[in-house]
């Protein structure tokens, strides 16, 4: 147990009535307890921070696919409104051409009808 007061001039009880080489050993053990602690905790961190690494590597290829993706949408778009235009100005050909084919047969009908005698 430790005391609000580093400075205490009271011995803990941990080490009452121990020598100072048992005091000694006891420091020892509770600094290799501890060196123990900082080595797993640094194998802990080293582990995360590979972790973090490989996870940035892959959040940057996913931009990378992501721009990608986004230039063939912006293309394939480009592409789409100028195809839209091109039907609908074959759209707009093919009724100029209907309203031509019926002009003419309404053209022929009428030169047949006035061709025929009537009686």
């Amino acid at each position: 147990a430790f005391h609000d007061d580093p400075w205490a001039t009271e011995e803990s009880e941990e080490t009452r009535g121990l020598g100072v080489s048992d005091i000694r050993q006891q420091q020892t053990r509770v600094m290799d307890e501890q060196d123990r602690g900082l080595d797993v905790l640094s194998t802990v961190i080293a582990r995360q921070k590979q972790l973090g690494q490989a996870i940035g590597d892959e959040v940057d290829l996913q931009n990378e696919l992501i721009d990608d993706i986004q230039t063939g949408v912006t293309k394939t778009d480009a592409r789409l409104l100028k195809e839209t235009r091109h039907v609908k100005l074959v759209d707009k050909k093919s009724a100029n051409c209907g309203m031509i084919v019926v002009i003419v047969l309404l053209l022929i009908a009428i030169v047949v009808v006035a061709c025929i005698p009537s009686k």
